[in-house]
């Protein structure tokens, strides 16, 4: 998320690394013994991703053939894209401990007259001056715990399933939703949106694998038009209510809404701006992730639209040169996620420091 927006890394054209074939060979050494070097561990670990890229493919595409009817399908489904995505999601979670900052004072710490702890290293100090030194009482003033409320909203209409990112968008609520739980980042809301928007966990139920399976379960991937004003309009309402919903005389809340979808218009997309600046003047991080195909001449880097002056004269410019969210990244490989997201979030509290 550099600026307005965050392509692909600059030393690789297609956003990621690729496992390709390794092939391997090896002389015996010279006890006799047949050891492999680091190329033949290289090919199994490719081997071994490979596997379980194509059981987790099995497996959405048996949940997304039978539907939500079919519960067990999706909760082996979930069960696979943790799998898929653990080491991923360990990746993000270490970089969110360094950039999501604890809010919540909660930890013992000071020197104070009274509070509710006594520091039991002051006890003889404060006996030994004659009981001048009263100095050793502790009080919750550092910061220990996060408390942000994230909402993860994941595109549910049928462009996600034609240009293929829906398998993306599974794996990407699997790896965001794992790490934000392991880091105890505080609140977690997801959302499905296209033509209509479906809050399938709120923020006051934790997460668990039992979530991730009901959650997964209400994607279908076919509804034919996205209402991006819609979704903003709940995103901002959604997250307000949450916010007065939190006792008097707590931190400000920090609040952030990830838009995980393909980027493109339908008929129906309505305007978003006075949402985003709306968004922006509540404090709330909108930050738009876009699945992109980069193997795919429909891939949104490419595409073109056109405009005309008040002459009438035509023009073509890039489509996502005119993107209207201020902050947003394109995704082409999962592995990716994990930087690039720590990226932008580090950009955004960068900016709220200045």
């Amino acid at each position: 998320a550099d600026g307005k927006g965050t392509g692909p890394p600059d030393d690789d054209e297609d956003g990621g690394g690729h496992v390709g074939e390794v092939r391997a060979s090896f002389e015996p050494t010279d006890d006799g013994g047949d050891e492999p070097p680091a190329e033949m561990e290289a090919d199994e670990a490719a081997a071994s991703m490979e596997l379980m890229q194509a059981d987790l493919e099995a497996r959405l595409t048996e949940w997304q053939l039978h539907g939500a009817a079919a519960g067990s399908a999706a909760e082996e489904a979930w069960r696979a894209l943790e799998g898929r995505t653990a080491s991923l999601s360990q990746e993000l979670c270490e970089q969110l401990r360094l950039i999501l900052e604890p809010t919540v004072a909660s930890k013992l710490e000071g020197d104070y007259r009274t509070g509710k702890r006594i520091s039991m290293r002051k006890v003889i100090p404060y006996i030994a001056s004659g009981f001048r030194k009263d100095k050793i009482w502790l009080r919750r003033t550092k910061p220990s715990k996060r408390k942000y409320q994230i909402m993860l909203c994941i595109d549910d209409s049928q462009s996600m399933r034609e240009t293929g990112a829906g398998s993306l968008a599974c794996e990407s609520l699997a790896l965001i939703c794992q790490a934000l739980s392991t880091v105890e980042a505080g609140q977690l809301a997801v959302a499905s949106f296209a033509e209509n928007v479906e809050l399938l966990h709120p923020f006051e139920r934790p997460f668990t694998a039992d979530a991730g399976a009901h959650m997964l379960s209400r994607f279908t991937f076919s509804q034919r038009n996205t209402n991006m004003e819609g979704l903003l309009r709940t995103v901002v309402s959604t997250l307000r209510l949450a916010r007065e919903q939190q006792s008097a005389g707590s931190a400000e809340q920090m609040q952030l809404a990830f838009i995980v979808s393909d980027g493109w218009r339908s008929p129906v997309w309505g305007d978003p701006q006075h949402w985003i600046r709306l968004a922006a003047q509540e404090h709330i991080l909108l930050c738009f992730v876009v699945l992109d195909s980069a193997a795919s001449k429909d891939s949104i880097l490419e595409m073109k639209q056109i405009s005309y002056n008040s002459k009438g004269s035509m023009t073509m410019s890039r489509y996502i040169d005119s993107f209207p969210f201020p902050y947003y990244l394109v995704l082409r490989e999962l592995s990716a996620l994990p930087q690039v997201l720590a990226d932008a979030l580090r950009q955004w509290f960068e900016m709220l420091k200045e």
